[in-house]
């Protein structure tokens, strides 16, 4: 083969700049051959492909980021809805234990018994609530350490263990 001078390598480097320069006035985008990864996360949530093109993830990030903003928007929003019930029903309640409270104040048995009887009743309703997060919470943390355990996320032969 025969010896290349820099007089070629010249040459060979203003004719691939050529050639990109007149593809990209025929309409070639780099942005079709440049691949981005796409996030696992992204894939299962979206059905996306795990590679796409660089002027495809834009698109579809822009799609992604604003549908995430108006499905958060939404959800925000009926939480606030929600709190404000909450405060409705709470002070009914409040008002209501205000007008009965003189009147059954005035009976020898009911009188100190209502506190403890609304603790109680607040008790019934909250534990309910309190027993799912628990349960989440655990099953959670569960999943979390067989996951740990089934990567080999254990360590008892390792070095510096002490085992």
């Amino acid at each position: 083969m025969k010896n290349l001078t820099t007089r070629h390598y010249v040459y060979i480097v203003g004719l691939l700049l050529l050639a990109l320069v007149l593809a990209s006035c025929a309409g070639f985008d780099l942005g079709d051959i440049v691949k981005v990864k796409t996030p696992n996360t992204i894939q299962q949530t979206t059905g996306l492909p795990s590679t796409l093109s660089l002027n495809e993830a834009e698109t579809e990030y822009q799609n992604w980021f604003n549908q995430t903003q108006t499905t958060g928007a939404a959800w925000k929003n009926n939480m606030e809805k929600a709190g404000e019930l909450r405060g409705l029903f709470s002070q009914l309640t409040l008002s209501a234990l205000d007008t009965v409270g003189p009147t059954v104040a005035g009976l020898p048995v009911l009188g100190p018994a209502l506190p403890a009887l609304t603790g109680i009743v607040g008790l019934f309703l909250g534990s309910g609530r309190l027993r799912k997060e628990k349960e989440a919470s655990f099953n959670k943390g569960l999943e979390k350490g067989s996951g740990l355990a089934g990567n080999g996320g254990g360590n008892a032969g390792s070095p510096g263990s002490g085992a």
